[in-house]
C-alpha cells in the first residue's frame, strides 16, 4: 500500500513538473505535499527523491527539495545531445524495422493527427501521450538498450520545456506536416533522410521554446534574444 501512495504522489507530480505547473526553484514543501495528497512524509519523500533521478526536482542542503530550474543553455545542450542519441536510435530502427513496426507508427499516427494539442488553451493530454508514443514507436526497434535508456532521458526533460511552453505558442508551423514526413522517410526506409528531418524537427521545436520562451526560461531577456538570433 506505501507503494502504491508512493508511485501515485510520483507520478501526479512528474505530470505536474512537466507542464510547468510548478515555478522552477520553487520549493516543494514535504508537509504540505503530505497533507494535499492525504499520505505519510516518507511517502511525499521518496517520490520526490525519484523525481530527483529523473532531474526534475533537485535536492540542496539547507532548502530541501526545489523544483529543477530551465535556461536556454540548458535546453540548447539537451537538444544537441537528444539530436544526437535520437537519430542513432532511428537510423538502427530503420535498418531493423518490420511491417509489425511499422504498422504500429502509422496507427499511432493516425490518432496522434486527428487529436488537437491544445483543449481551451490548455494542453491536452492525450495528445501528448500520442505524441510520446509516435516518437517512441520511430526508434521502438532500435536493439541497443543503452541507446534507448538515454534516450528515454533527453526525451522527458525535452518534453518538459515543449509542455511549458505550449499554451503560449502562436501559428507559423505545421507539426503534424513534420510527423507526416517522418512517417513517409521512415516507410520508405530513407535512413539520411528521416534522421535529417528528425533533427530539422528537434531544431524547430529548440527555436519555437526560444522564440516563445523568454519569460518562462531562466535567463535575461536580452541572452534569450541573443540565442535565438544565434539560433536562426
Amino acid at each position: 500500500m506505501a507503494q502504491s501512495k508512493t508511485a501515485a504522489v510520483y507520478e501526479t507530480l512528474k505530470t505536474e513538473l512537466l507542464d510547468g505547473m510548478h515555478t522552477p526553484g520553487q520549493k516543494l514543501a514535504i508537509d504540505q505535499l503530505a497533507a494535499r495528497f492525504g499520505v505519510n512524509i516518507g511517502a511525499v519523500r521518496e517520490a520526490l527523491s525519484r523525481l530527483t533521478s529523473d532531474h526534475l526536482v533537485t535536492s540542496q542542503p539547507q532548502k530541501g527539495f526545489l523544483v529543477a530550474k530551465v535556461s536556454v543553455a540548458d535546453m540548447l545542450d539537451l537538444t544537441a545531445v537528444r539530436t544526437d542519441i535520437e537519430t542513432r536510435c532511428l537510423r538502427r530502427s530503420i535498418e531493423l524495422g518490420t511491417l509489425e513496426w511499422e504498422g504500429q507508427m502509422l496507427g499511432t499516427w493516425h490518432q496522434l493527427s486527428r487529436t488537437t494539442p491544445l483543449i481551451g488553451g490548455e494542453p491536452n493530454i492525450e495528445w501528448s501521450r500520442l505524441h510520446q508514443k509516435f516518437h517512441d514507436d520511430l526508434i521502438s526497434a532500435c536493439d541497443s538498450v543503452w541507446w534507448l535508456r538515454l534516450r528515454s532521458q533527453l526525451f522527458t526533460q525535452a518534453e518538459r520545456y515543449r509542455r511549458m511552453i505550449q499554451p503560449h505558442r502562436r501559428g507559423g508551423r505545421d507539426v503534424d506536416a513534420e510527423h507526416r514526413q517522418l512517417i513517409e522517410l521512415c516507410l520508405a526506409r530513407d535512413a539520411d533522410g528521416a534522421c535529417a528531418a528528425l533533427t530539422e524537427h528537434l531544431n524547430r521545436t529548440a527555436q519555437t521554446l526560444i522564440t516563445y520562451g523568454a519569460r518562462y526560461l531562466d535567463e535575461p531577456e536580452d541572452v534569450t534574444k541573443k540565442n535565438a538570433a544565434s539560433a536562426a
